[in-house]
Order: structure tokens, then sequence, then C-alpha cells
């Protein structure tokens, strides 16, 4: 018996340095990234306003639940938007590590973005990090290019985005600062 288990870490191990990143891969399933999203939040959105270029700030909400396959997140944004206005709306994450991916998909204005993630692979390891998105989007119908940075902690999660159009810098576009609502029970 002790030989045969011996034979299987010998083989494990062989396999782990012929090929580190396929093992990487089958050893931090999709469940580990989604993990340390889920669960209540609050905060606020600050945005930039396109017809006053007022930085504006609204009371925000947040309910990250995995979706069941375990292959997606859902967002559950409510913001507070003054009197007599509350606005929902529901998003789905999902990061597609096989070719370093995020795609956010939202009920509201029915868009769907892809972007190239950076960070991966130092964020799969904890599940807590920065990445950096990039990849192509639209302002005012226009093209631009856009930069999001999310950070996640233990309890703290932010999401800043910045858009360019061709040959300028990036400005500041929104931003979320989220604590926990509650202290997680570990971790």
């Amino acid at each position: 018996m002790i030989p045969q288990l011996q034979k299987k870490i010998r083989t494990l191990i062989l396999v782990a340095s012929l090929s580190p990143s396929i093992y990487a891969t089958a050893q931090a399933p999709q469940k580990d990234l989604n993990a340390n999203f889920i669960g209540k939040w609050v905060g606020q959105l600050e945005y930039r306003d396109f017809q006053s270029n007022a930085q504006v700030f609204l009371p925000t909400w947040l309910i990250i639940t995995e979706i069941t396959d375990q292959k997606a997140l859902q967002f559950n944004y409510v913001y507070d938007d003054g009197p007599s206005k509350t606005v929902r709306e529901l998003m789905i994450v999902t990061i597609d590590p096989a070719v370093s991916k995020i795609t956010f998909t939202s009920d509201r204005d029915k868009s769907s973005d892809t972007y190239a993630l950076q960070g991966l692979d130092d964020f799969s390891k904890t599940g807590r990090g920065t990445l950096i998105l990039s990849g192509p989007g639209k302002e005012n119908d226009k093209p631009v290019d856009v930069r999001i940075t999310l950070t996640l902690r233990r309890n703290l999660y932010t999401y800043r985005k910045e858009t360019r159009r061709q040959g300028e810098d990036f400005k500041f576009r929104d931003a979320y600062t989220f604590t926990r609502a509650e202290p997680p029970t570990s971790q």
C-alpha cells in the first residue's frame, strides 16, 4: 500500500514539474476565484457626470452570489439616486481563467463587455489582490479604451474605471468602494 502511495506522489510531482500551468489550472477551480466576492457589501458609487463634469456620489448596496454552475457571479446592485428614486441593476460577471478574460453582462442596459485580465496568476493564489482589466468600450456613443482596476481584500472591494479617447490620457469615469456589510466568519 505504501509503495503505491509513493508512486502516486512521485507521479503528481512529475506532472506538476513538467506542466505547472496545467496543474495550477486544475488545482484552482473557478469557484476559488469567485469565493471571496460572495456576500453583502455596502458603499458608494462615484461617477463623473457627462454634462456637468461634476463628481456624483450615490449610496450603493451590493449582494454578490454565485450562480449555481459556479462559472459566474451575480451582482445585485441597489442605488439610492435621490428622494423616491431607487435604481436596481443585475450584472452577471464571468471570469474565464483559460483565456484571461472577464465579462460583465447587465440587465439594465442589455450590455455585455469583455476585457483582458492582468494579474490573474497572483489573484488566483489567494482569491484576493488586484486585477487590471482592459479593452474597448463606448462613451457617449464614441469608441474609447477602458482600463478598470479591481481590488479585492478581505473586507474591501474597489472598482475604478478610467476611459480615454484615441490620443488622450485616461480619465476617471466611475468607481465603487464597498466594505462588507458583516465581517466574514473566516478567512
